[in-house]
């Protein structure tokens, strides 16, 4: 319920209502200056006010449904019958819009990026270089000493979120929270890792010339894949 009324105040609603009344507007004035011009008889012939309202209430009844109150004369007829025409692929367009904006809003969850993170309860390590991104962002914070214990915490459904080391939730997704948990989003607030030996080490190369190797020969994917999922 709470998505679908999201939907219904999104930026997205407000055009197509914007849109709605503008062509209301139109299609009530321009029925309106038919009816005016046709009517011979000066003392029957309805002015601005309040006959613009009253074709304005037509074509938005119309517009949702079979309107009351049609237009008298023949040519303002033959434009209501356009008019209903194009309020039923109006309808069928936003009705259209609107299903599919629910079903990717279902699939996705509320929880997309860092911009759906303010006022939602996360959970990260305790004393975790994340805590400070996470207050700067608006977020909830819950720290807690372990790994199983932030992962226990969402499982729970104490906490909406996790947000820590890429390393860890990729490797959590694709073992323990397989087919249970989805890593959403860009990675964000990134920190480089590596190797760090003592000056003029004779490591280092060996190091490097082994990594080398293992990504030239796709052992590192490998690897990779398999502890932390394929990309």
């Amino acid at each position: 319920m709470s998505g679908l009324v999201q939907v219904m105040a999104s930026r997205t609603s407000a055009i197509w209502l914007g849109v709605a009344l503008l062509l209301i507007i139109v299609a009530a004035h321009v029925v309106w200056l038919i009816e005016h011009m046709q009517t011979r008889d000066a003392a029957v012939r309805e002015p601005y006010f309040p006959g613009v309202f009253r074709t304005m209430y037509w074509a938005a009844t119309t517009l949702l449904s079979q309107g009351d109150q049609p237009p008298r004369q023949w040519m303002a007829r033959v434009l209501a019958v356009l008019w209903m025409f194009m309020g039923i692929i109006f309808i069928a367009a936003y009705t259209a819009q609107l299903t599919t904006t629910l079903t990717v809003q279902n699939i996705r969850g509320a929880i997309n990026g860092p911009g759906d993170l303010p006022d939602k309860s996360v959970a990260t390590l305790k004393g975790g270089s994340a805590i400070a991104f996470l207050e700067q962002h608006g977020a909830i914070v819950r720290e807690y000493a372990q790994n199983r214990e932030v992962f226990q915490a969402l499982m729970d459904g104490e906490v909406d979120a996790v947000v820590q080391g890429s390393a860890g939730l990729d490797y959590y997704a694709t073992h323990e929270g397989k087919d249970k948990v989805k890593m959403v989003g860009p990675e964000f607030n990134q920190n480089d890792v590596g190797f760090v030996f003592p000056i003029n080490s004779p490591l280092r190369k060996r190091v490097d010339g082994a990594l080398l190797s293992m990504r030239e020969d796709g052992t590192y994917q490998r690897i990779y894949d398999r502890w932390f999922g394929a990309q």
